[in-house]
């Protein structure tokens, strides 16, 4: 590993003295506070459904994303006007230290004997069930959506593509071991899990203080010429410092009224519903299998979230950055909706559990790894309030939104036999794939002609 690092270091200064060290030092920060956000994300969200099934129970769980849209409204708000208050880099200090308390008051909450883990009861009326699961369901939107913003903001495109996949690859380790470490204390240590499951929450809080630390020791040590990201964003912004003051729906505004945003919108939205379809299909078979037991759930949660990061890793280290620089955006933007085609045709052959399961790491594996770090890249030639703003909206109402329709096509079919289930909903997401696809091929066409006239979206 360090000899790779070390390799890795040569070549960028090696590529362009000076100017290459400093980028390669962004990229090791950069690289470092993903690794911890993604550490502390991949133990918090399989908890996230394990807490929430034994505590409250699987036939509520579409419910919780009708009511994270309401609660998401005066969130986004307060989110704009942070944005407008404060520098990039502080916007992602505030919500990680949000989400390190918030993480650490939960973890005792739940060591409570009548609130938390020690009431075996499973009741809709447990409400720090649905407070937990609402919680570290914004932990996506808020902590990681924040960090990919202000790294947007600090590159350009051709930075983007030679490191971006290297990040999701970093951070790819820390999702392999965090939920390891966290299945072995689980599994093998002689420990409650009422005591063992606060624990692991209160260890990965603190692992989010290191990615503060990351993105301050970044602002620290990299000269600020090089943090300027797309010039012509940078140029723009600071004329408009110099002009007006944004309203606090701004973000919303930019989102309906631009197509490239609007479509950035429909990427995530797409993806998101087909795969809460899935998703949801897999944890009802999981609570079955395990007797709604939440160390068993939260077992399987584990490894299954090392095991496509473990994928991702893979991706993300020979995949994306050599095909970014080799076939361009435009083109590995079609990889994830054309894979997600293939795999359905994969599904209606063979309608069962394991299929599901092993699709489900394979598509996640290639969001992760593939899909998103190439998806960020789109962000580049905005502004600032679409990177911040309209990126808050897009993946928070995009990602719930979609997350409720997913839910209510879960809870219209509930009734039906689990093999026609399965076909129904493979035949479902080929149908949404497709629009993907058409979706993308506008987008693709879009970004490219932004790109070579060096034009900024959302400053016209």
């Amino acid at each position: 590993m360090f000899l790779f690092i070390k390799k890795l270091k040569d070549r960028y200064i090696s590529a362009k003295g000076n100017f290459g060290a400093y980028n390669f030092k962004k990229l090791l920060l950069l690289g470092g506070a993903f690794l911890f956000i993604i550490a502390t994300y991949s133990v918090i969200r399989p908890l996230k459904t394990s807490v929430f099934l034994g505590l409250v129970g699987k036939d509520y769980q579409p419910y919780t994303k009708i009511i994270t849209i309401f609660i998401l409204i005066p969130i986004l708000f307060i989110y704009s006007k942070l944005v407008d208050k404060l520098k990039r880099h502080q916007v992602v200090y505030y919500f990680l230290t949000f989400y390190v308390v918030t993480i650490i008051i939960t973890a005792l909450v739940l060591m409570h004997p009548t609130i938390g883990l020690s009431n075996t009861a499973t009741s809709p009326y447990r409400i720090f069930g649905w407070i937990f699961y609402v919680l570290i369901d914004l932990y996506s939107p808020l902590a990681v959506g924040t960090f990919w913003a202000f790294a947007n903001s600090i590159s350009d495109t051709e930075d983007a593509k030679n490191s971006y996949g290297k990040i999701v690859a970093v951070s790819r380790i820390g999702g392999i071991i965090s939920p390891l470490l966290s299945w072995f204390l689980l599994e093998k240590i002689n420990m409650t899990y009422t005591k063992s499951i606060p624990i692991i929450l209160i260890v990965s809080a603190i692992l989010l203080l290191f990615a503060c630390l990351c993105i301050m020791k970044l602002k620290k040590s990299i000269p600020g010429y090089l943090l300027h990201g797309y010039e012509a964003v940078y140029q723009a912004e600071k004329q408009k410092e110099k002009e007006k003051k944004v309203s606090m729906i701004e973000g919303l505004k930019l989102m309906v009224t631009q197509p490239y945003v609007l479509g950035m919108f429909s990427l995530v939205y797409l993806y998101e519903a087909i795969n809460v379809i899935l998703d949801y299909q897999m944890q009802v078979q999981m609570s079955i299998e395990t007797n709604n037991a939440i160390v068993g759930m939260s077992s399987f949660m584990f490894l299954y979230t090392a095991s496509f990061n473990g994928l991702s890793l893979i991706f993300s280290a020979f995949g994306t950055s050599a095909l970014l620089k080799k076939m361009g955006v435009f083109f590995c933007l079609f990889v994830m909706p054309i894979s997600t085609i293939l795999m359905m045709f994969g599904l209606l052959t063979r309608p069962n559990l394991s299929t599901v399961v092993v699709i489900m790491v394979i598509l996640r594996a290639l969001h992760y790894g593939f899909n998103a770090p190439v998806r960020e890249i789109l962000y580049i030639p905005t502004s600032k309030d679409i990177k911040f703003k309209s990126k808050a909206w897009i993946e928070s109402f995009g990602r719930t939104g979609s997350k409720v329709a997913g839910s209510m096509v879960n809870v219209f079919y509930s009734g039906t036999a689990y093999l026609i289930l399965t076909r129904i909903n493979a035949l479902l997401i080929i149908g949404l794939s497709t629009i993907w696809t058409i979706i993308t091929l506008f987008i693709g066409k879009k970004y490219d002609k932004i790109i070579k006239e060096n034009k900024t979206i959302g400053e016209e």
